[in-house]
């Protein structure tokens, strides 16, 4: 190379420079692929493209050329950031955190580092299965939760055995806080103590056949009219209006769409309807949590959709019961805890009954031991993978049912089974299904699994309908508490653990004594009609008992 054509290429290098510091990256890319045209090994060249690239969002094109600069120069924290950041945005977070780590260890100290490292680590919350950088994901989050003002609430936090009561506290105030900052200057409403009729007002955004519905329908068409009168404020997206929305739609007394008004519209509505106790049955992260920051209700309840505290100070109670937040755990929660006798959790009488379907109708094998989850496979963690596939080795009858996610989250479970000496072929999995065919598949299973921290909830419920037993370990959260307050509603306390090592020898001796699951489906078969968990009426009328004590010491 000439001089001429060093200093021509010292001058594009200068102008691609210029160009990253005033942020024209098409620029910048346009004068480095120059650069490389003249010469395709020009190590700073090579950057430049690699960098613009992933300044104009094509990390896929930015990717090879940064790995290839810092395969020359390891050490280069700013490098590392930078591949770090390519590796966020195409969707492998587990990779991008190893470099993000590196970096800082590297020497870059900057809060835009910081902020994207937490993002990543939030990234690996959702990716079943991908867990070569869980430990480090779980843990970062935690620590940037407990350490700053970052939050994180939703089902991943109640799936991460790293979250304690306390870290999930922590957390629900750190985003109430975030929330409460956003929100405007607002006027106090006044309230009366009712004169009439209780009005209870239920906001959310899923009455359609989803869990909440699925849960709460039965005993809202339960609710004695001469004494509540229910009103139902749905925002979202309107629903297809099939046969079982328009069953949900006519349960309530007064069904308003919320959808198309502000939140400070929303609140004067439902203040103009006289609501005397208003629910959202929706998460703490709800986009419509500006109408209960009004208070357009003198009592206002977080109920059943969340299993955990919102964190909200505008949330007066927490409908619970003595075993899903037992006395002593009281501390974790912002709200008061209003507790139920018996399960706190409703169930619709009306759902359809489990069908004795022949498993070869799934090409499933008849005389296999068919452990089963159907939940979330976000709520599937490496330790508990670790005890399922440890009773898939003691137990070769056994097969493990779970819930489909995509081919990739299949071929990751698979492989994972395979590092834990379990033959691939021993995991099955089933896709999302109507109703119906959910219960036959459970009725199909010998026994549930329970998933812990994160535990089943109308999952749980619905294996015991169908006559299936269910394993659950009993921790100090809401989420891992539920199941263990299905089973004692109907006489099962005997399948609730408190450690590891009670949960797997619970799953282990019902393996060796098959006839104790046969027990079991008979106790459930017979006792189906009886049980309260399942009666819509008698849980409807435990919610208007505590609703009309409310009521009364509000007021008094």
């Amino acid at each position: 190379m000439t001089p001429s054509d060093i200093a021509e290429t010292e001058a594009r290098v200068a102008a691609c420079l210029a160009g990253i510091e005033r942020r024209d990256y098409a620029e910048a890319l346009r004068v480095g692929l120059q650069i490389l045209a003249a010469d395709a090994g020009h190590r700073a060249g090579i950057h430049i493209v690699g960098l613009a690239h992933l300044r104009l969002n094509d990390p896929e094109q930015a990717l090879p050329l940064l790995e290839d600069v810092l395969r020359a120069n390891p050490r280069n924290g700013l490098v590392q950031w930078q591949l770090a950041q390519a590796l966020q945005a195409i969707g492998e977070p587990a990779r991008a955190l190893i470099h993000f780590d590196a970096a800082e260890a590297l020497g870059i100290v900057d809060t835009q580092l910081q902020e994207q490292r937490f993002d990543t680590a939030l990234q690996l919350f959702t990716k079943a299965g991908d867990w070569a950088q869980y430990d480090r994901a779980q843990r970062l989050v935690r620590q940037s939760v407990l350490a700053s003002t970052r939050w994180v609430v939703g089902e991943h936090a109640l799936a991460s055995p790293y979250f304690s009561n306390a870290t999930l506290l922590h957390a629900a105030k750190n985003h109430a806080a975030a929330v409460i900052a956003q929100l405007p200057p607002m006027t106090a409403y006044q309230h009366r103590a009712p004169s009439r009729k209780i009005r209870l007002g239920f906001v959310g955004c899923d009455f359609y056949e989803q869990a909440t519905s699925y849960l709460t329908t039965g005993f809202i068409e339960s609710i004695d009219r001469d004494r509540f009168e229910v009103f139902a404020y749905e925002f979202g997206d309107e629903p297809p209006l099939t046969p079982y929305r328009r069953r949900v739609m006519q349960a309530y007394d007064h069904f308003l769409s919320i959808r198309s008004l502000p939140d400070d519209d929303a609140a004067v509505r439902i203040h103009g309807d006289s609501i005397d106790v208003l629910f959202s049955i929706k998460n703490p992260a709800s986009t419509r949590l500006g109408i209960f920051a009004r208070r357009p209700a003198a009592i206002q309840i977080h109920y059943l959709y969340y299993p955990g505290t919102s964190g909200m100070p505008f949330f007066d109670y927490l409908i619970a019961d003595d075993i899903v937040v037992p006395p002593q755990l009281e501390p974790a929660y912002v709200e008061k805890i209003l507790r139920l006798p018996g399960c706190y959790q409703p169930n619709d009488s009306q759902r359809p009954h489990a069908r004795d379907i022949p498993r070869s109708n799934r090409a499933l094998p008849e005389d296999a031991l068919m452990l089963a989850n159907f939940g979330q496979l976000y709520k599937l963690t490496p330790d508990l993978f670790d005890l399922w596939c440890g009773i898939l080795r003691r137990h070769p009858r056994c097969l493990l049912w779970l819930l489909s996610g995509d081919e990739p989250i299949r071929k990751r479970l698979r492989h994972q089974a395979a590092a834990r000496g379990v033959e691939p072929q021993r995991l099955i999995f089933t896709e999302h299904t109507d109703t119906q065919q959910h219960l036959d598949r459970l009725r199909q299973a010998d026994l549930v699994l329970d998933t812990y921290p994160y535990g089943g909830h109308t999952l749980s419920s619905d294996a015991l309908w169908a006559g299936t037993p269910v394993v659950t370990r009993c921790g100090e959260t809401f989420a891992s508490r539920v199941a263990a307050s299905l089973l004692a509603s109907v006489g099962m306390s005997d399948l609730i653990t408190s450690s590891e090592l009670e949960y797997v020898s619970k799953i282990d001796s019902l393996l060796q004594h098959p006839e104790q699951l046969r027990d079991w489906r008979r106790h459930l078969d017979e006792g189906r009609s009886s049980f309260t968990l399942f009666d819509s009426a008698a849980y409807a009328d435990k919610f208007e008992a505590a609703m009309s004590a409310l009521i009364e010491r509000h007021w008094c």
